[in-house]
């Protein structure tokens, strides 16, 4: 009877990964920030407690589509890279064009809002790298207008998460 090895699925996966790891390939998933969209439109967010309502723009997968895990980044040109610039304005005390172009001035205000973020929350450890990502977008405040297309409500801010 002959003898047959039977290490399984398992067994077969490890050593695989084993083999791949000592020659120095990996197979690796994405991390959270490449596995999401690029931010290409945007939500109103109803906020209350303002007489007659007020609406919180936020950059998204889509239009209305509520999906705010997305991301933006140099090079990007949109109307989502608008309402960040209109946040950064409103929110972080930046002087953007409203250009919806994601440029050096752009990715420079994105810097001074992770650094302000990261010195008023102290556990925020976020990288202070001028992009729009998953750790910028859970502490960042966006600009409050009035509904139905109304104005920006100045220096008021509110934080989604």
């Amino acid at each position: 009877m002959p003898i047959r090895n039977r290490i399984g699925r398992r067994g077969a996966t490890a050593t695989l990964l084993t083999l791949l790891a000592s020659t120095g390939l990996a197979v690796l998933a994405p991390s959270a920030a490449q596995a999401a969209s690029t931010c290409t439109s945007l939500t109103f967010f109803r906020v209350g407690g303002y007489p007659g309502g007020a609406d919180m723009h936020v950059p998204t997968v889509g239009w209305q589509d509520g999906n705010k895990t997305c991301n933006l980044a140099y090079g990007n040109s949109n109307s989502a890279v608008k309402v960040l610039q209109e946040a950064l304005n409103n929110c972080y005390s930046q002087s953007l064009r409203l250009d919806g172009q994601y440029g050096t001035n752009t990715k420079n205000a994105v810097r001074a809002a992770q650094r302000q973020i990261n010195r008023d929350y102290v556990y925020a450890h976020i990288a202070e790298d001028g992009e729009y990502g998953p750790q910028t977008r859970a502490y960042m405040g966006f600009a409050i207008f009035g509904v139905n297309g109304g104005a920006v409500i100045p220096n008021t801010c509110y934080y989604p998460g």
